[in-house]
């Protein structure tokens, strides 16, 4: 049985592209997180379909944040030889995926509640709930 090889990390000169690329993801990150959040508030709106593209999305953000981070955790070892700007650089950055990862974790949970409020969840609602909402006046609430 063999081994897979070891990972090749990008060169340290690679570390202001990734700098400046956590620096761009985390408020887009943000956000996603907050049009995710709203999204709750509109049971319905979304599909299955949709929400599987969601799921995907934060499943593909992990992959890349795993890169990202074995990337710093090998140039983290150089630290000795780098100087006190790029030291700052590569705590920036640790700390901008730190938070990215805390963001997805988030959006990771809110489309598992997303998800139990698609189109197709709500189209399923017992005709019980479909009538009590319809003699309120209320939109079908939420299956969460």
């Amino acid at each position: 049985m063999t081994s897979a090889p070891p990972p090749e990390y990008p060169p340290f000169q690679r570390l202001t592209t990734f700098w400046q690329f956590a620096a761009e993801w985390k408020p887009e990150k943000a956000a996603y997180t907050a049009h995710l959040r709203k999204g709750l508030s509109h049971p319905g709106e979304l599909t299955d379909a949709h929400v599987a593209r969601l799921k995907k999305d934060c499943e593909e953000c992990e992959e890349t944040l795993d890169m990202f981070e074995g990337a710093v955790r090998h140039w983290a070892t150089l630290r000795k030889d780098l100087s006190a700007q790029q030291r700052r650089r590569l705590d920036e950055l640790a700390d901008d995926l730190a938070a990215v990862r805390r963001m997805n974790a988030e959006c990771r949970d809110l489309t598992e509640l997303l998800a139990r409020a698609t189109l197709e969840q709500q189209l399923a609602a017992p005709d019980e709930e479909w009538g009590a909402a319809a003699l309120l006046g209320k939109p079908l609430p939420p299956r969460f």
